[in-house]
């Protein structure tokens, strides 16, 4: 099996304020992190074995008519309405509606863990998330779920299976610096991953001013972080280009299959010679009657 051997970000034990805050074209994180060697197995030999439900992502073919993808204008008004089709016809749900999306760059990446506090040169993209992360934590899923779909003027159904999703798509040429490494759901525990509150600011904080304690933490937006276990196992796609997709859970309401693939971006030390990565990730949710 053709493998690299990269270092990952992993939450460390005992970390406290674990916060993330976002501004334009930059974050920063106070969670603490400790590095890990790890193997990434190339996972396109083996492609028909991943399925949302079985290992929580899947690699779609789709070439979309985005020219692009920096143009505002055109993710919203095409390329929304591409991916909310292809996660209909992916998962079979009875209504799908886009939540939002990110352009991230890796110009200018350091690899530390969520950190970056020199905004891009690419108009507002954010940096590579290089932490092991679900972008929603379980204990807020169940309230994102419902804001969504009053909010789509769908109070009066009763839904019986909901899905988050994002569907990730390198458009920088291969190959890439910072692929996406994700981790297979059959290798994690149910029980993993600790809240990682998200802030969003005009400006990023001076860290040594942030609080120790936020008012109000349980009803803000956070992610899952993880921690280190030695069973994890790491797939990546190399080489990915723009006429191609990973599509993966990031919250699932049934939890009899796979119901969220854990992921980070990683610095591939095999590439010595690449464009810098350059990637979006578009969120959806998914409703099922």
């Amino acid at each position: 099996m053709s493998a690299v051997t990269a270092t990952l970000n992993y939450v460390a034990p005992g970390s406290a304020r674990n916060r993330l805050y976002v501004a334009p074209g930059a974050h920063m994180s106070t969670t603490d992190y400790e590095p890990h060697a790890v193997q990434i197995s190339d996972a396109r030999p083996y492609r028909t074995q991943f399925s949302l439900d079985t290992t929580g992502f899947t690699l779609l073919g789709h070439r979309s008519a985005v020219t692009d993808f920096r143009d505002a204008g055109q993710v919203d008004g095409v390329y929304a309405e591409e991916t909310r089709r292809l996660v209909a016809g992916v998962t079979g749900a009875d209504h799908v509606a886009v939540t939002g999306w990110v352009l991230r760059s890796a110009a200018g990446s350091d690899g530390a863990a969520g950190d970056s506090s020199a905004p891009d040169a690419r108009a507002g993209a954010q940096p590579p998330a290089s932490d092991v992360h679900v972008d929603v934590h379980p204990d807020r899923a169940a309230g994102r779920f419902r804001d969504f779909h009053d909010r789509l003027g769908l109070p009066g159904k009763t839904f019986r299976r909901a899905i988050f999703t994002s569907l990730w798509r390198a458009f920088s040429p291969p190959p890439q610096d910072w692929p996406l490494a994700l981790c297979d759901y059959r290798s994690t525990d149910d029980t993993e991953g600790v809240p990682n509150l998200m802030m969003i600011v005009d400006d990023l904080p001076d860290p040594a001013a942030v609080p120790d304690v936020i008012e109000d933490a349980a009803a803000r937006p956070a992610a899952s972080v993880f921690a280190f276990r030695p069973a994890h196992r790491w797939w990546y796609f190399p080489d990915m280009h723009a006429g191609e997709a990973l599509l993966f859970k990031l919250h699932d309401t049934d939890h009899s299959v796979a119901w969220r693939a854990p992921h980070t971006a990683f610095r591939d030390p095999t590439v010595t010679t690449a464009h810098p990565r350059e990637s979006i990730e578009i969120r959806t949710v998914a409703f099922f009657y």
